[in-house]
């Protein structure tokens, strides 16, 4: 199936502003050279990288980037002593390695070109990374939590910020979006405490830490994408399992969609059901009204020892208000997460998904039937079978995974026509305008 729209939000048309915009930028940021120390390149440099790798199928040829943490401690109390933001081959071959001390490259996105975006060094902020020459191009007062999104035509960013608010005699934690240009100055913004009314809380009543004391993490914002053709984003709550469409340019919701949601949820034979995911990441559109998402199957309600973390897509049909789990593949409770994850679409059509937690013991999946392991990256087919894993040993976790795709084998999704002329630090620059044909791949079935 084929479909037609306009939209300037797809990979590979950030790829083609990405480029034009980091050299617009240079008069704005400085570019700098990670020293030789701080730098690892494959196993000539000692450096070999702990996975297991196993190929069962026809798997996807191509290259992954992410954050890896290594801790230790619990699996809900450990502390990270090393990170690593990983570039390397789906065989396992290193390509690039950064390091640094805490908890650093939480996000790590492909760009295109040769280039990434990371937060880190330190921790929230954000970085342009070019794999070739090494150099990075720094935003040291651009900064936020779990995710963050680039406008290339206006240069500037999507970030996510946590706060603390006195509601009736108590703290809560919530969470704003602001966007920000190339020096940290706020442009515009965005609060769930405007928006998201306390009846939604989540009923674990779970905790986050604000100047050493728990209090209530209310909403727990951990992905956005940011369409910014049509003055629109969307932002994904882990707490209340729910993710909003929201209108840039008045602020009002369009939409939510989850448990706190204005759609009927329909289970896989049509029913209603209270909710399709529990505690979920990393939702993201990949087609009109399919979002890809990582169900962490966390404080599940309805069935609080199911343990089944799964990767989904979720449809929505806005003219009748309902949504469905279109297709979903759900690990066994060996490769449970209650917390991080991602699944992605690959260019072969697989699935992708990392389930990044430190351990997978847990009390609720206990007793534990297999050896237990740090994250797993698993990709599957069209059928749900598993062709390849990524196994880390315990103690090392990934928060989420991007994929760099071989020119050879990805599917192309979009033509470009025409001009269009983009003002961006008073310099005028003609770049191709963008008319897209995009490819939508058909809808699948519930594998278990």
């Amino acid at each position: 199936m084929v479909s037609q729209f306009r939209c300037l939000n797809s990979k590979k048309t950030r790829n083609l502003f990405f480029t034009l915009s980091v050299l617009l930028l240079s008069s704005l940021v400085f570019s700098v050279f990670l020293p030789a120390s701080n730098l690892v390149r494959g196993q000539s440099q000692g450096f070999v990288l702990p996975c297991q790798i196993q190929t069962t199928g026809n798997a996807w040829d191509g290259t992954l980037t992410f954050g890896r943490f290594n801790t230790s401690g619990t699996p809900l109390n450990f502390t990270v002593y090393n990170s690593y933001l990983v570039v390397m081959k789906t065989d396992g071959s290193l390509q690039y390695l950064r390091q640094a001390n805490d908890l650093n490259y939480f996000v790590v996105k492909n760009m295109g070109s040769d280039y990434l975006m990371f937060q880190g060094e330190p921790a929230q902020t954000t970085h342009f990374l070019n794999l070739t020459s090494n150099a990075t191009t720094d935003f040291p007062n651009v900064f936020g939590h779990h995710d963050v999104e680039y406008n290339p035509i206006n240069n500037t960013f999507l970030n996510l910020r946590t706060y603390v608010k006195m509601v009736n005699g108590s703290q809560i934690i919530f969470d704003k979006i602001v966007e920000e240009d190339a020096n940290g100055s706020i442009l515009w913004s965005w609060d769930t405490a405007d928006h998201i009314p306390l009846s939604d809380a989540d009923l674990a009543n779970h905790k986050g830490v604000s100047n050493g004391t728990a209090i209530i993490d209310f909403t727990h914002a951990n992905a956005i994408q940011w369409d910014y053709n049509n003055s629109a984003v969307y932002l994904n709550l882990r707490h209340t399992n729910t993710f909003y469409k929201i209108n840039m340019t008045t602020g009002n919701l369009i939409w939510a969609c989850g448990e706190h949601g204005n759609f009927t949820l329909l289970d896989q034979y049509g029913n209603n059901i209270t909710s399709l995911w529990y505690h979920s990441h990393a939702t993201w559109q990949v087609a009109p009204d399919v979002f890809t998402m990582f169900d962490n199957d966390d404080d599940n309600t309805t069935n609080p020892n199911d343990c089944h973390s799964r990767m989904i897509e979720v449809t929505l049909n806005e003219q009748n208000m309902t949504a469905w789990v279109s297709w979903s593949w759900e690990a066994p409770t060996q490769y449970w997460s209650p917390y991080f994850g991602k699944t992605d679409r690959l260019p072969n059509g697989d699935h992708i998904g990392v389930f990044g937690s430190p351990s997978h013991h847990f009390t609720q999946n206990s007793p534990w039937a297999m050896n237990d392991t740090g994250a797993v990256i698993i990709e599957v087919n069209s059928t749900g079978a598993i062709v390849r894993t990524w196994t880390f040993p315990t103690g090392w976790s990934i928060y989420r995974i991007d994929e760099i795709a071989n020119s050879t084998n990805q599917v192309p999704e979009f033509e470009v026509t025409g001009v269009l002329l983009i003002f961006a630090v008073a310099t005028a620059v003609l770049v191709p305008a963008l008319l897209f044909r995009r490819r939508i791949q058909p809808t699948r079935k519930h594998v278990s």
